[in-house]
């Protein structure tokens, strides 16, 4: 596995992310195949919308207020500042995946297209279908058009060639079958407070894995007891925080020893691990070999998502 195979396939995740692609085209799509149950995105959010389309076996998407099983087939959609988090939910899948500013889609000719759909797309009136309300028909024409897009990506020719014109065609393909379907809504304005209390929690994860996290450190963040806090956080993620806790650690460490040459014992405490037997009964856990296996595999059976 190449480092520059490993950072092509990277969703680079966080509280502020990096606008994905450039300033000059704010795109980004991605191929994510997981052929060992494992794949793991941690909790993010960021400003620019995210289409996903699953083409084999099942993803288990959760936000802070629901879950979701993307099958075979299926699109979903997710908006611009919705905290989410994407997992592995069968032993085998691949998904495609297209994150964008949706200023990318606007006129500079102020039209009824853009009076109409685009000014309150991007002013956070309305809001994107989950997806599964739309029609099998449409959700067949958007996934289509979402892989059609991802691929066009992936010729690299974004600057100089065609691909960034047909991308943004098959964008505004896209917009055209939901808003025919009635699929894009007005926005609640629940939705527009982007109350999410675990946010918080997510980002001092990101900010300190490498340290020594405690409940108490947790549960201080949002300003819960701990008995109440992990409660909450179970409810919330499906999981208890140290659960999740481990299994950012162990995503972090697999990136790195993918990406570095460091011992994997530097890689251990790097990631937050003091004790050796237990880095390794926990990569072994996650991952289902142990790391020097994981580090020697040509092709590792899902990519970490960082």
């Amino acid at each position: 596995m190449s480092i520059t195979h490993l950072q092509e396939n990277q969703h680079s995740l966080g509280e502020k992310e990096e606008a994905h692609g450039t300033p000059y085209f704010p795109f980004q799509a991605y191929s994510q195949e997981d052929t060992g149950g494992q794949f793991f995105a941690p909790y993010h959010w960021h400003d620019e919308a995210e289409f996903i389309y699953v083409t084999s076996g099942t993803l288990q998407l959760k936000t802070e207020t629901s879950t979701h099983i993307l099958k075979a087939g299926h699109v979903y959609f997710i908006n611009p500042g919705t905290m989410h988090g994407i997992f592995g939910d069968s032993m085998s899948s691949h998904h495609f995946a297209l994150v964008f500013d949706l200023k990318l889609l606007s006129f500079s000719q102020y039209d009824v297209c853009q009076n109409l759909f685009l000014t309150p797309l991007l002013s956070g009136n309305l809001s994107f279908p989950d997806g599964e309300s739309l029609s099998s028909e449409a959700a067949e024409a958007v996934g289509q058009l979402i892989k059609k897009t991802a691929l066009l990506y992936q010729k690299k020719d974004l600057q100089t060639g065609t691909s960034s014109l047909a991308i943004k065609i098959a964008l505004l393909q896209i917009l055209e079958i939901l808003f025919r379907e009635h699929a894009i809504t007005a926005r609640k304005k629940k939705e527009r407070q982007d109350e999410f209390p675990l946010k918080p929690v997510f980002s001092y994860i990101e900010a300190n894995y490498s340290d020594r996290i405690t409940l108490a450190s947790l549960s201080s963040v949002v300003h819960m007891n701990k008995n109440y806090f992990c409660k909450f956080f179970k409810e919330k993620t499906g999981k208890t925080p140290f659960v999740y806790l481990n299994e950012y650690r162990i995503n972090q460490a697999a990136a790195q020893l993918l990406m570095s040459d460091a011992p994997i014992t530097e890689i251990a405490l790097n990631t937050g691990f003091d004790n050796m037997s237990y880095f390794i009964r926990q990569f072994k856990h996650c991952k289902g070999c142990t790391p020097s296996a994981f580090r020697s595999m040509e092709h590792p059976k899902s990519l970490p998502v960082l």
